[in-house]
């Protein structure tokens, strides 16, 4: 059964992804729509009766509502648009609007944005963890900062590449500068070229005046671009040629412009990187991987996991008050996998905070474990299914038949690793346990 949280983004959020949304720019006028902090709900069309009208003839009089929920969050929700209305390049009737998320509407696209802040705790604060794989990564970064060198970073989803790439940054020479953060996959196919290298006046229809793109906006700070590996193949050898040359041309420009950047990159498509076969170009693999970094999955350091349990749960204190994590709930959280890893891992923790009561239990953490009876309400059988329980048989069952924790991991299918935290926590073999810990 996968608990994976497939629509998440950061597991803290970079600058372009931190606190609330604000204000809307357009990307090719560079035009800003503020949001009044007071108001609850705003109208989005070409109509001049719209609280924000964009002047577009391929928007409706009025093409979407934004929302604000309870706790400052957007949501967007489609009017019945002609041409409709799309959140990071997908179609949606309703679907959060986040700080970062581009909002498509007819020939316009907007840019969800937040206020600057003033304060901003440090990455290494923030990333937690004593796993010495993990801590190797933290190190090699730190050292990789030191040098103006490209750097790749490669991990799987939510294991907090974004964070680590801050820590390079703000262990750098360049840490006064600015950190740019983009996020490849979210900005639709046709505005790339415009949003990297930046547009003049009349390059194309919509943009309205000229505008500077990522690399001027990051100039003598870093570029940190992020999912990489979805960068289309056909803008990657321009991607390349600005690498080389550290020079710029706009989109229907002719004349380039010097840039001073340190670029950091991370992508989570590892599978035949730095191969033919990679989604990422040969020639800009090599150019992006002076140094690479691999940040380990949380299942490959599930010793963390406790600590990191902790340290959300104290997050959430001033709005939920303390709380209790029962046994059979540490059980569960030490037995699941977390394919969705850190980010997955908040994830639950704030839906067993906000949906639980003092004692957290196994199903606020999984709440898909939970049965119901064909009417619909909770019946004689929805205690939660015993996945630990289950799961640990298994593990000793495989330990008797094949004598050894490798033989016994490979028989299951799980890394070592896992297992042997696991087998640890469970008091399955000798040797140190992870810690739970007890308020």
């Amino acid at each position: 059964m996968s608990f994976h949280e497939s629509q998440t983004k950061s597991l803290e959020p970079d600058p372009r992804r931190r606190g609330q949304v604000v204000t809307l720019r357009a990307t090719s006028t560079g035009v800003q729509y503020p949001l009044a902090p007071g108001a609850r709900r705003w109208v989005i069309g070409s109509g001049e009766s719209c609280d924000i009208v964009v002047p577009d003839a391929y928007v409706s009089a009025m093409h979407c509502v934004i929302e604000r929920r309870t706790g400052g969050g957007l949501v967007v929700r489609d009017r019945g648009s002609r041409n409709g209305t799309h959140v990071d390049g997908s179609p949606i009737e309703g679907a959060e609007l986040r700080v970062g998320s581009y909002l498509s509407i007819g020939a316009t696209t907007l840019v969800a944005m937040a206020a600057p802040t003033a304060e901003r705790t440090r990455a290494t604060e923030i990333l937690r963890g004593t796993h010495p794989a993990f801590r190797a990564t933290l190190d090699q970064a730190l050292r990789a900062a030191q040098s103006d060198c490209s750097v790749l970073i490669v991990g799987e989803t939510g294991t907090g590449k974004d964070l680590v790439a801050r820590v390079i940054h703000e262990g750098s020479r360049r840490a006064q500068g600015k950190l740019v953060a983009v996020n490849c996959g979210a900005i639709p196919r046709e505005l790339v070229a415009s949003e990297l290298f930046g547009h003049d006046k009349g390059a194309f229809t919509g943009a309205l005046a000229d505008r500077d793109g990522y690399f001027v906006e990051a100039h003598q700070g870093t570029l940190f671009l992020d999912e990489i590996g979805e960068l289309p193949i056909e803008l990657q050898p321009h991607l390349l040629r600005v690498l080389e040359s550290r020079r710029v041309r706009r989109v229907g420009g002719s004349t380039e412009r010097g840039v001073d950047v340190r670029i950091v990159a991370a992508t989570n498509r590892v599978d035949g990187l730095g191969t033919e076969s990679s989604r990422l170009r040969l020639d800009l693999y090599h150019r992006l991987a002076t140094v690479v970094l691999s940040v380990p999955a949380l299942r490959e350091r599930m010793s963390d996991l406790p600590d990191l349990v902790m340290a959300m749960l104290d997050e959430l204190v001033p709005e939920h008050g303390p709380k209790q994590i029962t046994d059979e709930a540490w059980d569960a959280l030490l037995a699941y996998s977390w394919p969705g890893n850190v980010r997955e891992l908040r994830a639950a923790v704030a839906r067993a905070v906000a949906l639980g009561g003092h004692d957290l239990q196994t199903i606020d953490f999984f709440p898909e474990l939970r049965r119901r009876s064909p009417s619909g309400t909770p019946g004689p059988e929805s205690r939660p299914v015993p996945y630990a329980s289950m799961l640990r048989t298994a593990m000793e069952q495989a330990l008797a038949a094949k004598g050894t924790i490798r033989a016994a991991a490979e028989h299951l299918g799980m890394p070592k690793s896992t297992f042997a935290d696991r087998a640890r926590a469970w008091g399955l073999v000798t040797g140190p346990r992870v810690k739970i810990p007890r308020r």
